[in-house]
């Protein structure tokens, strides 16, 4: 995981990732491919979802795969393919928490998310560490002078988490629901949340970004269930989307947590699975305990918070089994009530327990200013591979 930055026309900026990351992505499609055989998903049901997919695409998702393509010197259709596929084949869990109004400290308002994912065996070789894909830091300034900083997989043209310089944060997590964990066969769902989360980061407001999601629900249902946040300074909007159905969250005083179960669709939800249960539990405890104190120094210790484990359903989860999920970033997100364009995101690279506890292992952007010079363990991933851990650091 290290950091890329890119400035221009969308086109621009995906040729600028492209050049910067042509291994990373290579890689990463390497492994799509070995999943989709695994899978053993027919090529022509392929080709149909792409057309879907690229067909509800927005502009500047289309012209972010035209630039990677170029840039990388991977065929588009592969890129497509990768955008497309990601998601329905390589889910995360993650546990996001938010805080508005009298909730935080000083009236900020913030959103915060552990990134968990899971590891596969035949994720080996040179590009890969500990078995996982690989991720980065993407710092993106289009030719309009909107900045876009967040978390995503080399090659995609989504965020997993993200801000821009308006004040509007960005997240999602997976649904762990009785349905079907993947629409590919029926062809019906087909937003995805990545390319949701970064074409909301266009938008200068969470209203606006949050209709623009629902006008693409309405057209097709998320590819796997899953829950979408869209915050700034005064408002806090979670989509909880599932297969046939989708309902919103709107949160302008208080607070708010997911893991991978619904709160408002319920009864979609898959009771077997323990680790969601556990995780929604504490992020509540501790949201509640806290309420009125919520900053940004809270949210670390949330978000390194080691309760019923540590292990995959502790808030900041580790384990030996590398199939198991496990936590491989947090990100933090304070909006400036005042000057939502002074907010910040900060990210710790690796376990959030270790990342959070170093100086080195963590970095921090304010959004309204230039990206000055990035150290060199960001820049070439060396501080994710310090601080991603299967052990748990000692937090009290």
């Amino acid at each position: 995981m290290k950091v890329v930055t890119a400035e221009g026309t969308y086109e621009k900026i995906g040729f600028e990732l492209g050049h910067k990351l042509a291994d990373e992505i290579y890689h990463n499609i390497s492994l799509l491919n070995q999943a989709i055989i695994k899978k053993g998903i027919d090529k022509k049901e392929i080709d149909i979802y792409n057309q879907f997919y690229v067909d509800l695409a927005s502009t500047s998702s289309k012209k972010l795969m035209e630039g990677l393509s170029r840039g990388s010197g991977i065929s588009y259709d592969s890129i497509l393919r990768y955008n497309a596929l990601l998601e329905v084949l390589n889910p995360e869990e993650c546990t996001t928490f938010a805080a508005v109004g009298s909730a935080s400290l000083g009236g900020k308002t913030y959103l915060m998310k552990n990134r968990d994912t899971q590891g596969r065996y035949e994720f080996e070789g040179e590009g890969y560490y500990k078995n996982r894909w690989i991720n980065i830091i993407q710092c993106l300034k289009t030719d309009d002078g909107n900045v876009m900083i967040g978390v995503t997989n080399a090659g995609s043209t989504g965020f997993m988490a993200g801000m821009n310089k308006h004040g509007v944060a960005v997240a999602s997590n997976a649904g762990d629901t009785v349905e079907s964990d993947s629409m590919l066969t029926k062809k019906i769902g087909i937003s995805g949340r990545p390319q949701m989360l970064r074409e909301a980061l266009e938008c200068s407001t969470a209203n606006e970004a949050v209709n623009l999601a629902l006008r693409k629900l309405t057209k097709s249902p998320m590819k796997v269930p899953g829950i979408l946040w869209f915050v700034d300074a005064e408002n806090v909007y979670v989509v909880e989307g599932s297969l046939n159905q989708f309902a919103v969250e709107h949160v302008t005083d208080g607070i708010t947590s997911r893991s991978n179960h619904f709160l408002l669709l319920d009864h979609k939800n898959n009771e077997k699975s323990v680790s969601p249960i556990c995780r929604k539990i504490r992020a509540d405890e501790l949201l509640t305990k806290n309420f009125g104190r919520i900053n940004r120094e809270k949210l670390i210790e949330f978000s390194m918070d080691h309760k019923n484990g540590p292990s995959e359903n502790s808030i900041c989860r580790h384990s030996e089994n590398i199939q198991e999920s496990v936590t491989v970033s947090s990100t933090i997100m304070e909006i400036d009530r005042e000057n939502p364009h002074e907010s910040t995101i900060s990210i710790a690279l690796g376990s959030p327990c270790w990342a959070w506890s170093k100086e080195d292992g963590n970095i921090i952007f304010r959004m309204d200013q230039d990206i000055e010079i990035i150290p060199k363990p960001f820049l070439d991933g060396s501080v994710y591979k310090e601080y991603i851990r299967n052990d748990a650091r000692n937090t009290k």
